[in-house]
């Protein structure tokens, strides 16, 4: 499990909040790491216009490559995938108020030059961490091995 200063760092780095989640998770499930981090990378900053978290995002990748299927007719698979998808929304949202990037951060981050002033203004440093920590928390409580 990271801290938040260690997800702070790789936001300095350039890793996205959907990247840290979803690679997280990637070893554990046998995904090779870097395949996954370039998977969930444009889903960061709520797909860089202010939809889904990008935590939430990597959150749901992380809910397919565990429980996702591959071949036509898997209807219980399917069931199974969607009820954990929704569980983990719901979960996300009843401890962060939403799940939705620009709403979490009270800034209008659809446009580069709002999800810049976010960044300035400290709201990224301040909400971010603790909404990627949720979300791995939250996987590890309703993942099962």
């Amino acid at each position: 499990m990271y801290t938040e200063k260690e997800v702070l760092d790789l936001f300095r780095q350039s890793i996205h909040c959907s990247q840290i989640v979803a690679g997280a998770w990637a070893p554990r499930l046998g995904y090779d790491f870097d395949e996954v981090m370039r998977m969930a990378a444009p889903f960061g900053g709520g797909m860089f216009c202010g939809g889904t978290c990008g935590a939430v995002a990597g959150a749901i990748l992380v809910i397919g490559m565990k429980y996702g299927y591959s071949r036509p007719g898997e209807w219980d698979a399917d069931a199974r995938c969607r009820r954990k998808a929704r569980e983990f929304q719901e979960a996300f949202a009843e401890r962060n108020g939403s799940v939705v990037c620009s709403a979490l951060l009270e800034a209008d981050t659809t446009t580069p030059a709002g999800l810049q002033a976010a960044f300035e203004s400290g709201k990224v440093a301040e909400v971010c961490p603790g909404v990627v920590l949720d979300a791995l928390s939250i996987l590890e409580e309703l993942i099962e091995d």
